[in-house]
């Protein structure tokens, strides 16, 4: 990244103060050539462009669930539902199986859908770029849907929330 210079940042006051922007929560999932179901809990999930439908994602440089996604070469981004904690958390485990007991079904390219989540956002690996310490992936968006009705996830200050809509 030319151009950048490393500054005196405390790395968890940084953490702190980013914690106060409001995210989702996404599961990115996929289906290796040998069929293995591969998957990673992600915070840092965002649209990118209209024209050409692209969406992009933001995960650790060494993460091994990362390396895994990567080499199928297309996943899904499953936004999870408000009642979906306990799933964000066992896909947010580096060790162990993350798909016991999950309920999913196939996208048209054989990549996992998660059931219940909000949304379902399927890619073609389009792009990847260096972002300091992650690696920025950008997906070339082939098919999607979306449940109106449910409520999202969220992420905020380091803990789970769920959406409150007040009512006029």
């Amino acid at each position: 990244m030319s151009g950048l210079v490393a500054t005196a940042i405390d790395p968890t006051h940084l953490r702190e103060v980013v914690g106060a922007y409001v995210s989702g929560l996404t599961i990115v999932t996929s289906r290796l050539p040998g069929g293995e179901l591969v998957g990673m809990t992600c915070q840092s999930f965002h649209s990118l462009s209209l024209n050409p439908p692209l969406v992009a994602f933001f995960a650790g440089r060494h993460s091994k669930s990362y390396a895994a996604l990567r080499s199928a070469g297309g996943y899904v981004i499953n936004v999870l539902a408000a009642d979906q904690k306990a799933l964000a958390l066992q896909f947010a485990r580096s060790s162990g199986d993350k798909w016991a007991g999950v309920k999913f079904h196939d996208d048209a390219a054989g990549l996992p859908r998660l059931d219940g989540a909000i949304a379902h956002i399927s890619c073609s690996q389009a792009a990847e770029y260096p972002g300091g310490d992650h690696m920025i992936a950008v997906g070339q968006v082939r098919e999607l849907a979306h449940d109106p009705a449910k409520r999202p996830l969220l992420f905020f200050r380091s803990d789970f929330h769920r959406l409150y809509v007040a009512e006029e």
